[in-house]
């Protein structure tokens, strides 16, 4: 008989995570690879909350190789932004045309946080504000 729980190196294997400071700035980038959903989300919030923890004046959480972006993953982004407050400025950055964006778009979590369509508008952005 078998069970149907997750084999644990599968989750890890779904979920990629990065991240990187941009020599420029202070600016931190996550980047994140993979499927963001009820099994993986737990990693992504672990990756923000540890991100945010730096106090940066900006946190890019980038989705441009995220496959599939569940409604947990919505729900991080969205606590994501919450937690930086005044003290840090969240940007997302996701493709036009994937599911990450649709579902971003489609929520209207696009109203909530500032959603660029490439890392590098998104690190141009803060030079202007």
């Amino acid at each position: 008989m078998t069970d149907n729980v997750a084999d644990p190196a599968q989750i890890e294997d779904a979920l990629r995570l990065s991240l990187r400071e941009e020599a420029s700035s202070a600016v931190l980038v996550l980047a994140v690879a993979g499927e963001v959903d009820l099994l993986t989300a737990e990693q992504l919030t672990d990756a923000v909350t540890a991100a945010l923890a730096r106090q940066p004046p900006v946190l890019v959480i980038d989705l441009t190789a995220v496959t599939f972006l569940g409604s947990s993953g919505l729900s991080v982004l969205a606590r994501a932004h919450a937690d930086g407050g005044r003290d840090t400025i969240v940007r997302v950055v996701a493709v036009e045309e994937t599911l990450a964006h649709r579902a971003i778009t489609l929520t209207g979590m696009d109203q909530l946080l500032p959603v660029f369509t490439s890392t590098v508008d998104a690190l141009a952005a803060d030079r202007l504000r």
